[in-house]
């Protein structure tokens, strides 16, 4: 059990939905101390000692406990002259107090176009470690431009295996070349270098193969 996530499942969203009060609170906790924190469903408490280990009078004990009785917090399971049995319950078993998990639909990546709007920028740019693909000098998402490694005059589509962020001197020099030949001119021109570019080729290959598809969560959170 992780004490850590009821805390905060109860600071977050048990006491304040339930709107309890702070001696309600406090003999919450107590009661949880001493049931589920030690790996039991419920004990018997005595109003006494109950009244002792939480600060107040009997009477106060006796009705804070009715309180959480009431509102779904514990159960009363029984009475006697030992005490209350009261079964405690966590916040994620008590029906309305935990936000519903909204399931996000999955999405297929392969359909969505990375061209359009510049939405997926930071996922692009997360990919490639913010340099750019081709000269692999650093860029911005503010700044840098959108290229299709196989030009769309050729056909190809807007897929994250076809769409990379470039520096606008590569996006402009590129122009309609085959994105090989055009590391190989970076190459001949000395702005890459012999590991570098076999670095290059062999991203490009393994980017056109559809290994390097940007991270999930930067693409769900941008859509």
């Amino acid at each position: 059990m992780d004490a850590a996530t009821i805390i905060k499942q109860c600071e977050d969203h048990l006491f304040p939905s339930l709107q309890l009060s702070v001696r309600e609170r406090v003999l919450y906790y107590h009661l949880l101390r001493h049931t589920r924190l030690e790996g039991k469903s419920s004990a018997i408490f005595a109003l006494m000692p109950l009244s002792k280990a939480t600060g107040v009078s009997d009477s106060s004990s006796r009705e804070d406990i009715r309180s959480l009785n009431e509102r779904g917090c514990i159960k009363i399971e029984d009475k006697s002259r030992n005490g209350h049995l009261v079964r405690v319950f966590l916040p994620e078993e008590i029906a309305g107090v935990l936000p519903l998990e909204t399931s996000v639909a999955e999405i297929d990546i392969e359909t969505l176009d990375f061209f359009a709007n510049r939405k997926f920028v930071s996922a692009l740019l997360a990919r490639e470690d913010h340099r750019c693909f081709y000269c692999l000098k650093s860029i911005r998402a503010e700044s840098c431009e959108l290229d299709h490694v196989v030009a769309q005059t050729n056909g190809r589509n807007n897929s994250y295996r076809n769409i990379v962020c470039s520096c606008h001197e590569c996006n402009t020099t590129k122009q309609d070349q085959v994105a090989s030949d055009f590391l190989r001119s970076l190459y001949r021109k000395g702005t890459l270098s012999q590991s570098e570019l076999e670095n290059r080729l062999s991203v490009l290959e393994q980017l056109q193969l559809g290994k390097l598809a940007p991270d999930n969560g930067l693409v769900k959170s941008a859509l």
